[in-house]
């Protein structure tokens, strides 16, 4: 089966091979960008360079998206300078931009090595699916937390239904942010939790997730196969930090929103 866009993807690939020979190694991604975008001009390829774009979500500025090149008005290239190599979140930004310019491949390029490595990035949106379980929370819903626990759930598949699956977690955390306060309800990031061991209180330290209504605490992730036990036991810990009685583990996943009831876990 033949890759999409293989002929422009051999031209993008030899030219950044050239800029790779012709600059060498040890330089920041910016320089990099520009040989490339003049290797591309000087080539005839049609490109244009570092465009932005805005994200909006119920009339309100929620995130802001720049690509490094678009060739052909067809092919994402996201060039960095790593000397340790890709990282997880950079292929999660290139499939964001992917998903919000609406094309179909992407090139992760790295200079920060001997040798110039090139990823392909290919993206397709996925059909809205869901998946939701709140059996493990049933035996804590009280009266008061119920109503709660079905606006921040309702909150959630809002966002989903709108803006679909295939942007990074930062993103949909905005989303969630300003659709809970669309909803009149209170929420709030940058938490911090106290941590103890034993009778020792060592310090307070950042929280990775949301508080709804203050008795809802949220993590969010995305593009993750599974909400594994990791997000779990992390929001397990939060929980029982910060004495908070219900927390959802939320996933914008590969393939399906994901929600998960978490309790604290039992002493």
């Amino acid at each position: 089966m033949a890759l999409i866009f293989e002929d422009r993807t051999r031209i993008l690939r030899r030219c950044l091979f050239d800029v790779h020979n012709e600059v060498g190694v040890g330089y920041p991604e910016e320089a990099y960008h520009r040989a490339f975008v003049a290797c591309c001009r000087k080539r005839g390829i049609p490109i244009s360079s570092k465009q932005g774009g805005q994200l909006h979500h119920r009339g309100k500025l929620t995130h802001t998206f720049q690509y490094d090149v678009l060739a052909w008005d067809e092919i994402l290239l996201e060039i960095k300078s790593l000397p340790g190599g890709f990282a997880q979140e950079n292929y999660f930004q290139t499939i964001s931009y992917l998903k919000f310019w609406k094309k179909s491949l992407g090139l992760l390029v790295n200079f920060g090595q001997e040798r110039v490595k090139v990823e392909r990035v290919p993206f397709a949106e996925k059909p809205f699916v869901v998946s939701e379980d709140y059996e493990y929370i049933q035996p804590v819903l009280t009266k008061e937390i119920r109503p709660l626990l079905r606006a921040v759930r309702a909150g959630i598949l809002e966002v989903g239904r709108r803006h679909g699956l295939g942007y990074g977690e930062a993103v949909y955390g905005k989303l969630l942010g300003v659709e809970w306060l669309y909803r009149g309800l209170a929420g709030r990031g940058e938490l911090y939790s106290p941590v103890r061991f034993e009778t020792d209180e060592l310090g307070k330290f950042p929280v990775d997730a949301m508080l709804v209504g203050e008795q809802v605490l949220c993590g969010v992730s995305a593009l993750k196969d599974e909400i594994g036990p990791y997000e779990l036991g992390k929001i397990q810990a939060y929980l029982r930090a910060l004495e908070i009685p219900v927390g959802l583990g939320v996933n914008f996943g590969k393939r399906a929103l994901q929600i998960r009831g978490v309790r604290p876990p039992k002493r």
